[in-house]
């Protein structure tokens, strides 16, 4: 069983990478953007560590049964300080900043939906 887990690990974080070289290429050809590219990528990543923070909340509560609500917190402000960060370095282009850690934590939501649908098994879940 942890072959196949892991197997569909590594299928996962292909998916995030196909999907990340996607977008920043056909961010290069509509507007070629240093910005948008680097707050794109500090997003993906971002979202990477907060996806392995959850799974790992979510281990901790099906192993010692403790319902807590410490990591929800963490993760918000952790996604928060990433739009402030982006904000504070990228004073000259702000909104393009912004938006491109929005679509960085986003990346990681849709990459799971095309692996669940590419790799998921009989239901494709």
């Amino acid at each position: 069983m942890k072959i196949r887990k892991n197997e569909f690990l590594k299928k996962f974080l292909y998916v995030i990478g196909c999907v990340y070289i996607l977008v920043v290429t056909v961010s290069l050809v509509v507007s070629p953007s240093l910005t948008f590219i680097v707050c794109y990528s500090l997003g993906t990543v971002g979202s990477i560590l907060y996806t392995y923070s959850l799974y790992l909340d979510i281990i901790g509560m099906y192993y010692k049964k403790k319902k807590g609500k410490k990591g929800f917190y963490i993760r918000y402000l952790f996604s928060a300080s990433l739009f402030l960060l982006a904000g504070i370095l990228f004073v000259e282009n702000r909104t393009l900043a912004i938006i491109g850690v929005f679509f960085g934590l986003i990346n990681v939501k849709i990459a799971a939906y095309i692996a669940g649908f590419l790799f998921g098994g009989d239901r494709h879940e």
